[in-house]
């Protein structure tokens, strides 16, 4: 990913599997556990939650949530859907997961908490006839949350931000998902009262547990006894605990002067959470604070007013800033890209041969080659794996990025092929959207038009008939294996031959389906043979100047269906197996005379199809701009395709000690007009 922002995943999306040995120190690595248990209001009243859903700061996957874009997606978790889902489809974000059987609950009463790095709390209301219900409930009330934990499935932006990347702005929550191993702080804090309403805002939840904790100091008892009281009896409370901490010092003060005193460490309790809510830049709410802490008296008002004027005094420093002499600006390559390219040039044949033992090390970090997940650096897969912005990488994450790698490698040597890519002169290619039957309608032609006297009415013109061709697409393919053996013995010259071998059998295998429409001489649209007596398109004769120029003259009287009007088609291409291109060219290219007689002076283009064995037949064709000739619709890609055909197993790299690699490739065709072809079988 450049500096550029750009949309794509972001949020906790799947179970965090770095090593504890690699975790950066300013990483939150929180065990996403859930931490106790209180009552429920009833026994039949349905289980509420209070939850961490993330939390702000850096994730085990290095990626930063700052808390300004935290605060500002709050609104998007009310009414989250929660799913329980194993981690391999949180991973892979899989639509079908989202199945109406593991629906858990919903998010509701979502929130920004300030207090410690920030985080967003909600209330997860839990469907009781959902599995995991009561399951959820003992874990938590056992204290063994810490087998499960959430994680959540966001869409956004996310820009580059040196060694990280930072989520910049998250757009649609997808789900919160209940899984194993999250890696971006989500869990659930306590059971929440069923009739429990969450605090207004973030500020009267810190200034209350600021109370409490006052409170708790002085008299524990006292604190424990106001848990679900209400924010009146809380400010109470606290008024009596101040005023008996202050008994000592109050004696001889009259009641103004402790109520103003009490007022004061209100103000300054206030003052703190405005201060910290602000948004100035951390030197100036430190200055502050001091500021306040030290003062004597002041009100709500003046805070305010103090916040205001610093926002005021950081603007003028930059009104005016301008940057001059811009330098260039530079994207690094960062470590996806080198191992991109480490691979493209392992399977480019104009490259020197490289060890993949090395480069499989380099990629994994399994550095004795075990296949074995556990054997390998996550930090490496993680970042060799790209800005897929998840939260954790896989056992199919070496197979894709070497599948990717061998996917373009494939490309390049298929588009190389020039061997296998002269058919497109003879084809019509369109894309086909599914499987079903495809209907190819050609219309005949009108007659002349007949004159029209004077005063008289127009007559009614005989309408044309059509033909009807079809087909429909059909899948090919295979598979091809990458054993643990290959890489261990570093057999480099059988994995460097995957590409190319893919490739060739992909390009001859579709050049043959071309070309075998006009050696088979299969039955057409029409039922009858391609060339065929009937359409008055074929021949005997062997090549020869003389039998090329009744194919000339065939073609150019091919008459239009229903009209019968003569079409005049030219004669432009003709096909020859390897036999016969000797003959080919003393016909047409070698000057055997000094007056070039009208067969030499025709020059058609004349194609060598080296896989035909029968060395006496020969066709020729118009051009497909003059007359229809063949059509071939691929379904997805006109390139082959490849995909990992067995998911690697739980722990492994590999399933069976072998990655195996599916081509596709899925296409179809049929004659359009069989006018516009000649074929001289040669008996």
């Amino acid at each position: 990913m450049n500096d550029a922002t750009r949309n794509e995943p972001v949020g906790a999306r799947v179970a965090e599997a770095a090593a504890a040995d690699s975790t950066p120190a300013a990483v939150v690595a929180d065990a996403s556990t859930f931490i106790e248990a209180l009552p429920a209001a009833s026994a039949e009243a349905p289980q509420r939650y209070l939850v961490r859903v993330i939390r702000a700061g850096t994730s085990l996957n290095g990626v930063n949530y700052p808390r300004a874009v935290l605060r500002e997606a709050v609104p998007l978790f009310n009414g989250a859907r929660v799913f329980v889902k194993n981690d391999k489809a949180h991973i892979a974000g899989d639509p079908a997961s989202k199945d109406f059987r593991a629906l858990v609950g919903a998010l509701s009463n979502a929130r920004f908490v300030e207090a410690g790095v920030g985080e967003i709390q909600a209330e997860l209301d839990v469907l009781e006839t959902a599995d995991v219900a009561p399951k959820l409930r003992e874990a938590v009330a056992r204290h063994m949350s810490d087998l499960f934990g959430l994680s959540v499935d966001a869409v956004g932006a996310s820009r580059r931000n040196g060694a990280l990347r930072e989520a910049t702005r998250l757009t649609r929550v997808n789900s919160v998902d209940l899984i194993i191993e999250p890696g971006a702080g989500g869990q659930v804090i306590r059971f929440v009262e069923a009739v429990s309403v969450p605090p207004a805002n973030e500020e009267n939840t810190m200034l209350r547990e600021q109370m409490l904790k006052f409170i708790e100091a002085r008299d524990s008892a006292r604190a424990a006894a106001l848990a679900n009281a209400s924010d009146e009896e809380v400010l109470t409370a606290y008024r009596e605990a101040v005023g008996a901490a202050h008994a000592d010092t109050s004696a001889g003060l009259s009641a103004a002067e402790v109520d103003a005193r009490i007022r004061m460490v209100e103000a300054r309790a206030n003052a703190r959470v405005a201060i910290a809510g602000s948004g100035l830049p951390p030197a100036s709410c430190e200055r502050l604070t001091q500021r306040f802490a030290e003062s004597a008296s002041f009100t709500d008002a003046d805070v305010a007013q103090a916040i205001s004027a610093e926002r005021e005094y950081i603007g003028r420093l930059t009104e005016g800033a301008q940057i001059r002499g811009l330098g260039s600006v530079e994207a690094g390559v960062d470590r996806a890209d080198k191992v991109k390219a480490m691979f493209d040039d392992f399977f480019d044949k104009t490259k020197p041969a490289m060890s993949f033992r090395e480069a499989y090390i380099e990629v994994t970090g399994d550095k004795r080659v075990t296949g074995q997940f556990s054997a390998c650096d996550m930090k490496r897969l993680r970042e060799a794996a790209g800005e897929n912005f998840r939260e954790a990488v896989s056992a199919s994450t070496f197979s894709n990025i070497l599948g990717d790698s061998i996917t373009r490698a494939m490309i390049r040597e298929y588009g190389a092929l020039e061997a296998y890519q002269d058919w497109r002169w003879i084809c019509d290619v369109v894309p086909v959207s599914d499987f079903r039957s495809q209907q190819r309608t050609r219309m005949g032609g009108y007659g002349n038009l007949p004159g029209v006297s004077e005063n008289a009415a127009y007559t009614a013109l005989s309408s044309p008939t059509d033909e009807k061709a079809t087909y429909a697409v059909t899948k090919r393919g295979g598979t091809e294996t990458l054993s643990l053996e290959a890489i261990a013995n570093d057999d480099v010259g059988i994995i460097r031959r995957i590409p190319l071998a893919l490739a060739t059998a992909a390009g001859r295998t579709l050049y043959e389906f071309v070309f075998n429409f006009l050696s088979s001489n299969a039955a057409i649209y029409d039922t009858k043979a391609l060339f065929h007596t009937d359409h008055a398109n074929t021949g005997t004769a062997a090549l020869d100047a003389v039998s090329f120029a009744a194919a000339r003259l065939a073609m150019k009287r091919q008459t239009e269906q229903d009209s019968g009007k003569r079409l005049g088609l030219t004669l432009r291409h003709l096909a020859i197996p390897a036999d016969l291109e000797e003959a080919a060219f003393n016909l047409f290219v070698r000057n055997t005379n000094l007056d070039e007689t009208f067969v030499q002076s025709r020059k058609p283009t004349v194609h060598v199809i080296d896989y035909w064995t029968d060395a006496n037949n020969w066709y020729a064709t118009t051009d497909n701009s003059q007359c229809p000739l063949l059509e071939i619709g691929f379904y997805g890609s006109e390139q082959p395709e490849l995909f990992v055909q067995d998911q690697p197993t739980q722990g492994s790299l590999f399933s069976n000690d072998q990655v195996k690699y599916k081509i596709r490739h899925i296409y179809g065709g049929a004659v359009r007009d069989w006018r516009g072809f000649y074929g001289a079988i040669v008996p």
